[in-house]
């Protein structure tokens, strides 16, 4: 019997070496661990972008908080501001009827002495008239906007504050411990926060801009009766040297 020398086969799809059942398992189980890497990173990176998105609207939530509060502080400075413009007014109205008043009795000391030369000379000289006022009204205080701005809260009172306490203390454990319902609502919570600020915002910016406007007319009125004011001081300067000319004359006569 001849033996025959062993062939090797001519498959190309046929192996050499057999391979155990345990390398076959591990090499079968490699897919399905990258496939689960893949899971996870993409699940990190959306808890990433997660937290940038609520770090971002909390970032907006606290600077619409500052302007809110520099918003009320500054109507709270527009009605001390009102007020003082209100007792310049009220002082300027006092100033200008003692003016007017002494306006008449120089009116009544200049008769006296265009008396004394009409009897003199026999001419007659009419009194001067007195100054006319220039005075607009005065525009009265918005009576809201006081209470306008007491509505506002500050930020201590303001009922969202405790809750973005907690938040803050509490964000990065919620964050890793909720899931994306939680992150939806809190998102959905900063969103509508923001809206309700916004629009605080926009009303207390109108009452704002009706408040300045009233001042400026306040102003407006102040620097007309300023203005009245120092013209008759200037006329009665005026009058009184004349009227101590007049005098001193009479007494060089006598």
């Amino acid at each position: 019997m001849s033996s025959r020398p062993y062939k090797k086969s001519t498959n190309p799809f046929e192996e050499d070496d057999d391979i155990d059942d345990e390398t076959f398992l591990q090499n079968s189980r490699r897919p399905q661990s990258s496939f689960d890497d893949q899971l996870q990173s993409l699940q990190e990176k959306r808890k990433e972008i997660e937290n940038r998105t609520i770090q971002s609207t909390e970032r907006s939530i606290s600077i619409l908080r500052d302007s809110e509060q520099i918003g009320i502080a500054t109507a709270e400075e527009l009605m001390r501001q009102r007020d003082q413009l209100e007792r310049t007014d009220k002082q300027l109205d006092e100033i200008n009827a003692t003016l007017r008043f002494s306006q008449k009795h120089i009116n009544g000391i200049k008769s006296v002495f265009s008396s004394l030369k009409n009897f003199v000379s026999g001419k007659t000289d009419a009194n001067s008239p007195a100054a006319p006022s220039n005075l607009s009204k005065v525009q009265p205080a918005d009576p809201n906007f006081k209470e306008t701005v007491s509505n506002y809260d500050r930020y201590e009172n303001h009922p969202s504050t405790r809750l973005h306490q907690a938040n803050d203390l509490n964000m990065p454990s919620q964050i890793q411990a909720s899931g994306s319902k939680n992150i939806s609502a809190m998102l959905d919570a900063n969103l509508q926060e923001m809206a309700s600020s916004i629009s605080r915002l926009k009303g207390l910016a109108t009452d704002l801009s009706q408040e300045i406007d009233t001042q400026n007319d306040l102003i407006d009125n102040i620097t007309n009766k300023t203005e009245s004011a120092d013209l008759m001081i200037q006329r009665q300067n005026k009058d009184m040297s004349r009227i101590l000319k007049k005098i001193i004359k009479l007494n060089r006569l006598t």
